[in-house]
Parts: C-alpha cells; sequence; structure tokens
C-alpha cells in the first residue's frame, strides 16, 4: 500500500527592499500638524464675477446667480470673508483664486476656518500686521505680495542681513532701558523699525519654502493658484495635507 504524498509549499525567499525604494520612504516628509485656529488666504484677483460683471469672458458673467456688484462689494469691503461655500453664496466656484484652498480646507475639515481677503496688486502697504491676529496662517498668493516679504516683522528677523539683525536688537534694548522710547506701542516701535530697513537689508527675494511652513511663520508668501508647479506640495503643506 502506497503512502498518501504530501504537497510540500515551496517557500519564496524574502527579498530585501531595495535601497534605492528605502531611501525614498525615508526621504519623503512626514505630513505637517493641521491647523487648529483660523487660516486667512490674501489674493489680489481683481476680476469681476457675476452677473453684469465686467470683462470680455462670458462665464465670468453667466455662470453665476448673484450679481458682480454683491461679489465686488465683498470683495472690496477690506474685510476678510468667508470661505466656506455652504455660508458664503457669493464664492466664484470652480474659479483657481478660491478652489485651491476650499478643496484643500475640505479635505482637513476646516472649512468653517477658512477666510478669503483681497488686497489690491499696486497697493502701497499691507494692512496693519495686528490686524491678522485672530488668523493661525495668512498665505499671501502671487507674485505682487513678494515686496511684502522683504518688510521686517518679528517672525521673519532671520530673513535678514546680519548687520540689520544687530541694529534691531540694539533698538529694542534701548527701548528696555529707555522710558521715551520705551513707552511707545509694540507696534508702532515694530514700524519704525521696518521702515529704517534698506533695499539690500531683506535677504529673501522668492516665495517661501517649505521649511519656512515647517517653521510656524504666521505670514507665508507662496505662488498664486494656476501658477508654479510647486504650489500644490507647498498648499497642501499649510493645511497638513503633506
Amino acid at each position: 500500500m502506497e503512502e498518501p504524498r504530501t504537497s510540500k509549499r515551496a517557500l519564496r525567499p524574502r527579498v530585501a527592499a531595495a535601497p534605492a525604494a528605502e531611501a525614498a520612504v525615508q526621504a519623503r516628509p512626514s505630513p505637517l500638524p493641521r491647523p487648529t485656529g483660523r487660516v486667512l488666504v490674501v489674493h489680489a484677483n481683481g476680476k469681476e464675477y457675476g452677473r453684469g460683471a465686467a470683462g470680455h469672458k462670458a462665464s465670468n458673467r453667466d455662470d453665476f446667480s448673484f450679481s458682480a456688484q454683491e461679489y465686488v462689494a465683498m470683495r472690496d469691503s477690506r474685510a476678510p470673508y468667508s470661505g466656506d461655500p455652504r455660508r458664503n453664496k457669493l464664492l466664484p466656484l470652480p474659479r483657481p483664486t478660491y478652489t485651491e484652498f476650499i478643496n484643500r480646507a475640505r479635505a482637513a475639515r476646516m472649512l468653517d476656518r477658512l477666510d478669503f481677503l483681497y488686497v489690491a496688486a499696486d497697493a502701497p502697504q499691507p494692512p496693519p500686521w495686528a490686524s491678522f491676529a485672530q488668523y493661525e496662517r495668512v498665505v499671501w498668493c502671487g507674485v505682487s505680495f513678494r515686496r511684502f516679504a522683504r518688510l521686517w516683522t518679528p517672525e521673519r528677523h532671520h530673513f535678514f542681513v546680519p548687520e540689520f539683525q544687530q541694529r534691531v536688537l540694539a533698538v529694542l534694548c534701548c527701548a528696555k532701558r529707555n522710558a521715551h522710547l520705551g513707552a511707545l506701542p509694540l507696534e508702532l516701535l515694530h514700524a519704525i523699525v521696518a521702515a529704517s530697513a534698506g533695499t539690500t537689508d531683506a535677504r529673501r527675494d522668492d516665495y517661501d519654502d517649505r521649511a519656512t511652513i515647517e517653521s510656524g511663520a504666521r505670514h507665508l508668501f507662496l505662488p498664486a493658484p494656476g501658477s508654479a508647479g510647486v504650489r500644490e506640495a507647498l498648499f497642501d503643506a499649510v493645511f497638513g495635507l503633506a
């Protein structure tokens, strides 16, 4: 009588991961924490949207149920307006100025904490820095705002040459010891320091990078929606999606 045959499953040797693949996984940046506060997107899109909108593009007039007068009144109010389409029916979707951020805020489950603000491309100065106090992140979009990145603020102090940093330190130390200088409101003192910066004092003349986002800086100067390809990774990082 023959013994029953037993089938033996051939064991394949475990293949070690390729060194290049391991290096790629290790080099991939880990996702940043998602914002817990409000995010403000500052844009310079001066186009009109809605019924009666100026301009040659018919879709900017015909694709929306609201009037251009309503939209422009909201945009030019000099006040932030909600980026939540559930609350704000005047958002001209799917225009990239808004959609690229609304989609990311939705993915990060923070639509109710997204706002927009319009600042004209030729504005000589940004709104007072103190007006942004309620926001965890302020994203300045587009090349027209890169000149504001060269303005001195405490959080962008490291983007200035060492000589200017030393002057700032000297002024702030004097304010601690001098009764008259120390009596100035801190915001005014910072404005005086910023006004003293020359054109060669700032070392930053480009958009911010991921390292700046990771640093927790409140004000970020990034490309406009629909422009540089790197913008997608930067926008994702702002919302903790990359």
